[in-house]
């Protein structure tokens, strides 16, 4: 199966399709003038510059955009790029965003507030299909606003995996920056405010002005977030906030100082053309219910001196009411750490699991927590977890599944190697306590040195946490988190981050060791029921194709068999559902096919015992479920798989010497012909509702296959549920002159298995015709004499065929059997023989009752006829016809020995 879609690549595509943007007609909009001295720009020129050596070793380019996904800056490697994106209108003022160039990096990174890569056709624009890009939203550590968005584009030849990480470590970067800044233009304001303040003519009358709780949600949401900025800062500053209708608020900070130091912080607004007060008494620190913005907790009341220099305090009633917020000063930096550790189990939340691959959910983790939490991971699991197994002493061997970060080189064990741990070392203690560890621990100044990593040599990673991955109770593995000398040690909080991501990994990995488990049942009873040889006929050239999905197993099935008067039987089924029930269903399905067809029954016919059989099935399914309802042993409702209801199925019945097919269809996708000359025609049949819906009704159309056509049966994921698919079938189909692996290998070229999310069964057949003078038919009256006749008849045509040496038994039987049909049968009565594979004997009559062999008494005269006849024939049997019966045997023709004996 292809590589998934991501979910907002996905989701921008419907939000491209739902406002009409169309790809042919999406192009930049004309650049705008913009600010480029703004904020965001003087907080991520320094990072880039540092970075800019990086960048000219790459063929990338790094684009800044602001919050409304418009180009600040851009860098490049070389002249030569810088060139290629000038043709592509990559210049400063240009929109990236997503109503108005539909899906790219920049604007859908902005709209998702995550990380997004585009790589291709991926991209709304065909303009920006030569391009891939990671794009990184840069957000406010502490109020979690996009300030813009960081981009890493390149040519999509030129992609190389650590873009994003790059990307993803700039951004961050950036972010730092915003959360340690503090201006001299802040200060400069909050000096200006303080001596406007102490001007009585410039104070507005009290009594006048909008006040707190005249202002709108969003106004007094976007005040608390820039207060709790203020109060992170721990100092005085003060800042301008443009509010809705045009109004604008001033919000300042004051500390609260104690012999100590600063002990808390109060954020005091002032809206332009409303009231102030200043704070008279700072020693007094107001009651919850008595603020604008009464749910956030106040600290106990601490004494300390007024804070501004000369003012004298002033009678305080106890309350201010333009105080809008009062706490401590680390919140907001602690707020801000929250915040960076709950994007991180967001982004491990939506992107660790995506497949049901263990080795790719490994690195998923690894992926996430680069560069965030650590400089280095790897991932070590067990062999049963790797190979999809149950635990035992000969797959407990640890292997290095998967290993990201930097300076990978220093390693002693690259991914794919086998991994083995002293018993000192914190990864083998992880393993055997299942417990977290890690070094050095701030509760054990002993274990200052690197000593616990088992990576020789670990220099230049003195701090790091071994994680036991846990799931159900059994340890899979362990986790190694690392981290360089500048990025300091792991704390609690992120001790508990780690164990949390280690736990959703391990959930992960211990569905997807349980799913290859099943899936590899699944197969391996689809491959011992499955005819990878299929028997040799002259009816019919066979070639097929089983392509399994890689998400789940279901029942496809498909069979040819041989049938009496040369005839062949094909049949294709699809059971519904994806696991081990459904191959179990394909598997009575396709024996009860086998049964049915070896009676020579209509195809309308077996399709109804089918629907009976699936029913069958889903009742006893439904018994056990609910005799399974409660498992108590383990406290849960135990389920038991899909049902078999909705199964289609396609049964055809070819006679070469009619070169006439009949076909039925419960449900399935209409087969496909191709005619001698290369036309493709898809059958127009009647399709009964699928199996197992009780009370259809199955008909049987019949369909000239002229010598040299392909009859091409199918299942629903060759095609799916897209009429561009069924066109690009018909068109792999096209061409005369084909041999059946010759069609089967266009189908495959046509529509490549990698592209599919659903497995599917193809089964080509194309037809022979018997050659006219290998079939004799005679008309036999109900007169014993004919039968010297049709012996007669018979000797002269194994001599015409040189097999003289086979007439006695050929005239032996076909005495018995116009005999019984003269004297039994009705009429009309004819006999055939066909030479195939076999030399077949036939003979019909209007009657519909079938003889039986028995074994005759000493003293009976009769009754020995069918007895010899099986003992002649190889096989014999009788069909039943619209207008009758027919009675069959058929000779081999290798063994000529054993008959001219007999």
């Amino acid at each position: 199966m292809g590589e998934k879609v991501p979910h907002a690549i996905l989701n921008s595509w419907r939000r491209c399709q739902a406002t009409g943007l169309h790809p042919d007609k999406l192009d930049f909009a004309d650049p705008v003038e913009l600010d480029l001295d703004n904020e965001l720009v003087r907080m991520a020129q320094p990072v880039i510059e540092h970075y800019r050596p990086v960048l000219r070793d790459t063929k990338a380019v790094l684009l800044l955009l602001d919050e409304q996904a418009r180009l600040l800056l851009r860098c490049e490697g070389d002249a030569q790029l810088a060139r290629a994106y000038d043709r592509a209108k990559a210049i400063p003022g240009v929109c990236y965003s997503e109503d108005l160039l539909g899906t790219s990096a920049g604007g859908t990174a902005l709209l998702a507030r995550r990380p997004v890569r585009v790589a291709g056709s991926e991209h709304h624009a065909r303009r920006l299909y030569p391009f891939t890009a990671t794009g990184v939203p840069i957000l406010d550590p502490l109020t979690g606003h996009a300030r813009g968005v960081l981009t890493i584009s390149c040519r999509n030849e030129n992609e190389h995996p650590a873009m994003g990480r790059l990307a993803r470590e700039i951004a961050r970067a950036i972010e730092q920056r915003f959360l340690e800044r503090s201006t001299a233009r802040e200060r400069t304001l909050f000096e200006a405010y303080l001596r406007t303040g102490d001007v009585p003519s410039l104070r507005p009358p009290e009594e006048t002005g909008p006040l707190l709780r005249e202002l709108t949600g969003a106004d007094r949401l976007l005040l608390e977030e820039k207060a709790a900025e203020l109060i992170a800062y721990g100092k005085r500053a003060a800042v301008e906030v443009v509010l809705s209708h045009g109004r604008v608020a001033t919000l300042r900070s004051l500390p609260r100082t104690e012999p100590v130091g600063v002990v808390g912080v109060m954020a005091q607004v002032r809206i332009k053309g409303g009231p102030w007060r200043e704070l008279a008494d700072a020693s007094v620190t107001p009651e919850p219910a008595l603020l604008e913005r009464p749910s956030r907790p106040l600290p106990a009341a601490v004494n300390t001196p007024a804070e501004s220099p000369g003012h004298e305090p002033k009678p305080h009633t106890g309350t201010d009411p333009w105080l809008f917020l009062f706490g401590e000063p680390e919140v907001g930096r602690i707020a801000a750490t929250a915040r960076k550790r709950l994007r991180l189990m967001y982004e491990a939340m939506t992107e660790i699991g995506q497949t049901l691959d263990v080795a790719r959910t490994a690195e998923e983790l690894a992926e996430v927590t680069l560069p965030e939490f650590a400089d280095m991971v790897t991932v070590d699991l067990y062999e049963f977890v790797i190979s999809g197994q149950e635990p035992c002493p000969e797959n407990m061997e640890l292997r290095r599944t998967a290993v990201k970060g930097m300076r990978q080189e220093i390693l002693s064990v690259a991914a794919g190697e086998p991994v083995h741990y002293f018993a000192s070392s914190a990864q083998a203690r992880c393993l055997s306590e299942e417990q977290a560890l890690r070094w050095p621990d701030p509760r054990d100044p002993g274990t200052g040195a690197p000593w616990a990593v088992d990576l020789a040599p670990a220099a230049g990673f003195p701090a790091g946490v071994a994680v036991p991955l846990l799931a159900h109770g059994r340890v899979l593995g362990v986790a190694t988190f690392l981290r360089a000398a500048p990025s300091g040690s792991f704390d609690d909080d992120e001790l508990w981050l780690a164990e949390e991501l280690a736990s959703r990994t391990a959930l992960s990995m211990d569905n997807a060791r349980r799913f290859a488990r099943e899936h590899a049942m699944v197969l391996a009873l689809r491959r011992s029921m499955t005819p990878w040889d299929v028997p040799e006929s002259r009816a019919v050239e066979v070639a097929h194709r089983c392509v399994p999905a890689m998400t789940g197993a279901r029942g496809d099935w498909h069979d040819v068999i041989p049938l009496s008067g040369a005839r062949v039987a094909l049949v294709v089924g699809d059971v519904a559902g994806r696991d081990l029930h459904a191959a179990g269903a394909m598997a009575r399905l396709r024996t009860t096919v086998g049964n049915f067809a070896a009676l020579d029954m209509p195809p309308e016919d077996i399709l109804g015992y089918l629907d009976d059989l699936v029913r069958s099935l889903d009742r006893e399914k439904a018994g056990e479920a609910e005799g399974r309802r409660t498992d108590r042993t383990h406290g849960r409702v135990a389920g038991s798989g899909a049902d078999a209801t909705g199964t289609t199925c396609a049964y055809a019945v070819y006679d070469p010497t009619s070169q006439r097919c009949a076909i039925a269809s419960a449900g399935h996708p209409a087969p496909a012909v191709v005619r001698p000359d290369g036309s493709v025609e898809f059958l127009d049949l009647p399709v009964g509702s699928p199996l197992g819906r009780g009370g259809a009704v199955f008909e049987t159309a019949e369909v000239d296959l002229p010598e040299g056509s392909s009859l091409v049966l199918y299942t629903r994921g060759l095609i799916g549920e897209s009429d561009g698919r069924k066109r690009r079938l018909r068109q792999a189909l096209a061409g005369p002159g084909r041999t059946a692996e010759q069609t089967c290998a266009a189908v495959l070229d046509a529509v490549p298995p990698a592209h599919l999310s659903d497995e599917f069964t193809l089964l080509v057949a194309r037809t022979s015709a018997t050659p006219a003078d290998h079939v004799a038919c005679w008309d036999v009256s109900p007169d014993p004499a004919m039968v010297a006749q049709v012996r007669a008849e018979v000797d002269r045509l194994l001599a015409a065929w040189g097999m003289e040496e086979l007439g006695f038994s050929t005239e032996l039987v076909f005495s018995e059997l116009v005999t019984n049909a003269i004297r039994y049968g009705k009429e009309p009565i004819k006999a055939r023989l066909l030479l195939d594979n076999s030399l077949i004997c036939e003979v019909s009559d209007a009657g519909e009752t079938s003889p039986r062999p028995r074994r005759a008494a000493d003293t009976d005269e009769g009754g020995r006829g069918l007895y010899l006849v099986a003992q002649l024939a190889e096989r014999w049997g009788t069909r039943y016809t619209r207008r009758g019966k027919v009675i069959w045997a058929e000779l081999s023709l290798t063994d000529r020995d054993r008959l001219i004996g007999s």
